[in-house]
């Protein structure tokens, strides 16, 4: 059953995103005086025709339930006459038609903010999203815990595995001094002729005292976490929320333009990165969303992907809202219209790309879940 809810929790949440963005091209275009063809609720091929209003508009039912759409006259068109009706989104003013386009962006960012705002009024978790974001929040004491230091390896012939420590433990205390998020440990070891680590291991706490090397290291490797015992809800009065919700809704913006921006740097290198999620990728954390079975962290998730769609949508790449507007500033800087021919060109060499991109991301979301290259490994090795 929590599989048939994460589908429909996560088609709806797509669906609404996708929709409120739309909503607002639709808006922006109908005080434009721009003729509105058709206003699709899911994808083509259409089910059903609505209803069709006094302007002519076509309000449809499509067969695939995921998103909608608006499709405005003369938006890809190359045909002449219909570039040059009066009603065409191509026959209206520079202004008008960056509202147009800028709109569904804004819907999506006021839906951010607008449930941002909800959730700093009754309270729920931070954001996580940057290792500066846990160490603020830790220091805040809006996350309770305490770091971990474990040994990955103890090394032949070092010190620890002459002391007896083994891979596994983990360090509690230098010296008597207390392990903190951003502890350096080769300073808390630096010029002394003996160093003691309080070690845990299982529910036994045992004390090692060791000589360091010339280089201050005991011969072990080690890697940092944290054991979160729990993490508290943030709260703002009513009148502050907003603004804190605008004011973390351009931190989100900002860091999802690095995360594509770095994106793209690894594809040039034919690395994908593994923290980047596609649609499969949505739907599993949908389902943990789901699982954990708070209001409050839906309303968190569905505001991050409301942000995350209306920056991908205003980057400057062809097919997308932001590759629109780039046509729009050089008819504005060139004092002249672009081709037609070669706009509808680039953005269909745009939407191929992304569609592209959107498979690779799918399979490595795959990956991640069903471990192909793990099963193709042992299928080679069978030969």
């Amino acid at each position: 059953m929590t599989g048939i809810f994460t589908a429909i929790a996560f088609l709806i949440i797509f669906s609404l995103l996708v929709l409120v963005h739309e909503v607002g091209h639709f808006i922006a275009a109908r005080k434009a005086k721009i003729k509105v063809k058709e206003f699709g609720l899911g994808l083509p091929p259409r089910a059903k025709t609505l209803w069709k209003d006094k302007k002519g508009t076509i309000f449809s039912l499509n067969w695939i339930p995921f998103g909608g759409f608006v499709k405005m006259l003369g938006e890809d068109s190359t045909d002449k006459k219909t570039l040059n009706n009066p009603d065409s989104f191509a026959a209206k003013s520079l202004w008008r038609r960056f509202t147009v386009i800028v709109a569904g962006v804004t819907m999506n960012f006021v839906m951010a903010i607008f449930l941002l705002t909800i959730g700093f009024t009754f309270g729920m978790k931070p954001f996580l999203v940057t290792s500066e974001d846990f160490k603020q929040h830790y220091e805040a004491g809006n996350i309770v815990g305490y770091p971990l230091l474990k040994i990955e390896e103890v090394l032949d012939g070092g010190s620890a595995a002459d002391a007896g420590i083994l891979p596994g433990d983990i360090i509690q205390k230098i010296n008597g001094e207390k392990i903190e998020i951003d502890s350096d440990i080769l300073g808390m070891q630096a010029g002394l002729e003996t160093i003691n680590y309080q070690i845990l291991r299982g529910e036994e706490v045992l004390d090692f005292t060791m000589i360091p090397d010339e280089e201050n290291k005991v011969g072990v490797s080690l890697s940092s976490g944290f054991e979160i015992e729990e993490i508290k809800d943030i709260k703002y009065p009513f009148y502050q929320a907003p603004f804190e919700a605008l004011k973390t809704s351009g931190r989100l913006a900002g860091l999802t333009v690095e995360m594509f921006g770095a994106l793209l740097v690894n594809l040039t290198k034919f690395v994908m990165p593994q923290d980047v999620a596609g649609p499969v990728g949505i739907v599993q954390m949908t389902h943990k969303i789901v699982e954990v079975g708070e209001f409050m962290e839906l309303i968190k998730f569905t505001a991050l992907l409301s942000i995350s769609l209306a920056v991908i949508n205003i980057l400057p790449f062809p097919a997308l809202d932001g590759g629109r507007l780039v046509f729009i500033i050089y008819e504005a800087i060139a004092r002249r219209k672009p081709s037609a021919n070669i706009e509808a060109y680039i953005h269909g060499i745009g939407y191929l790309f992304l569609m592209g991109l959107i498979l690779i991301i799918t399979w490595n979301d795959l990956d991640r879940w069903l471990n192909f290259s793990g099963i193709w490994d042992k299928f080679i090795s069978l030969f």
